[in-house]
């Protein structure tokens, strides 16, 4: 008689603590997968921080990051549902709506300028867009620098007849320009670190002109979401911009911790190379316009911008509205400033 006075008043301390558990509206965690544009390195850092550290949590989310293929790679993949968010260059989004109609829009933009240009010898006497006429240019056959290296001679009026280029694969480039057989290569901000350390090997010094310096101001990676999630799960697209952004801000502030975390998810990386990518990147999250308007913030005007460049640099037949590329209601009221 007693045992069973005693089993009851469990059942009933059971029934009143998942009572309490369901009056206080805890719930499962959404749970939510995000793509990268490349092999994870450390301009990824934010979203692994933010992770780590339990933003996604506090904002009940449970968040799988994976590796991308590409940005074209990564829009398919949201687009398709394979992926519920992804990271991915904003040109890549242009085009994947322009041309396939790929139902995926733009929800944060993270890099407010676009990380291409010419990585270049000082040696060679270059110092602005016109002196790269007659001589050596090195680049591979695609890729983003590559696309948008049209446009930023015509922004500079300068004639791509009287440059010599080079075509090779992406691992050619460095010694082709260390053994001085070009004079500069077509590349990305977070390569810099990369060429400067082969640089000092040879007493030599490695600089960058950005094409956003010189007129082809557009807009570089952003997060993406699938529309139909930001039809039907406009919470979880406003919380998960919310916890990356964070994420995003700390790694900025705490770079060293930054990189350790990534290591700690990916041992394969290396943490030199995570720190110099990460660096790489921090004055395009962190240009002026983040610093007025907060990180992920994203001006119609420029947008629009980048829309029209896109669409004329790569013969796009459709010509999108700026609504058809992005949706600005899920930046955060309060505004993720870097703290200096």
């Amino acid at each position: 008689m007693l045992k069973m006075r005693e089993d009851r008043m469990k059942l009933t301390a059971v029934a009143f603590a998942a009572l309490i558990l369901s009056a206080s509206g805890a719930q499962a965690a959404d749970k939510v997968s995000v793509a990268m544009d490349w092999i994870v390195n450390g301009t990824h850092a934010g979203y692994f921080v933010a992770k780590e550290k339990g933003y996604y949590r506090d904002e009940n989310l449970d968040v799988t990051i994976s590796r991308g293929f590409g940005s074209g790679d990564t829009v398919k993949r949201v687009g398709s549902g394979a992926s519920m968010f992804g990271v991915a260059d904003s040109s890549a989004v242009i085009a994947g709506r322009a041309r396939e109609n790929i139902p995926v829009r733009i929800v944060s933009m993270v890099y407010q300028k676009a990380p291409l240009g010419i990585i270049y010898l000082k040696s060679s006497n270059i110092s602005k867009p016109q002196d790269i006429m007659g001589k050596k240019i090195a680049r591979t056959a695609s890729g983003s620098s590559v696309v948008m290296f049209p446009a930023f001679l015509q922004e500079n009026n300068i004639d791509r007849s009287k440059i010599k280029e080079t075509v090779g694969d992406a691992n050619t480039l460095l010694p082709l320009l260390m053994s001085k057989r070009v004079d500069g290569v077509l590349g990305q901000t977070v390569n810099v670190a990369r060429y400067k350390e082969a640089a000092k090997h040879q007493n030599a010094t490695v600089e960058m002109m950005n094409y956003s310096d010189y007129g082809l101001d557009v807009y570089g990676n952003s997060i993406i979401v699938d529309t139909t999630v930001i039809k039907e799960k406009p919470k979880v697209v406003s919380r998960f911009i919310k916890a990356s952004l964070k994420g995003i801000a700390y790694a900025l502030q705490h770079p060293a911790e930054a990189v350790a975390i990534v290591k700690k998810a990916h041992p394969e990386t290396d943490a030199v190379a995570l720190r110099e990518e990460l660096d790489a990147v921090t004055p395009i999250i962190n240009a002026k316009e983040a610093q007025e308007k907060g990180i992920g913030t994203i001006a119609d005007a420029r947008m629009k911008k980048t829309i029209e460049i896109v669409t004329k640099v790569l013969d796009l037949k459709k010509n999108l509205a700026v609504g058809g590329v992005y949706d600005s209601r899920f930046q955060p009221k309060t505004p993720v400033l870097i703290k200096n």
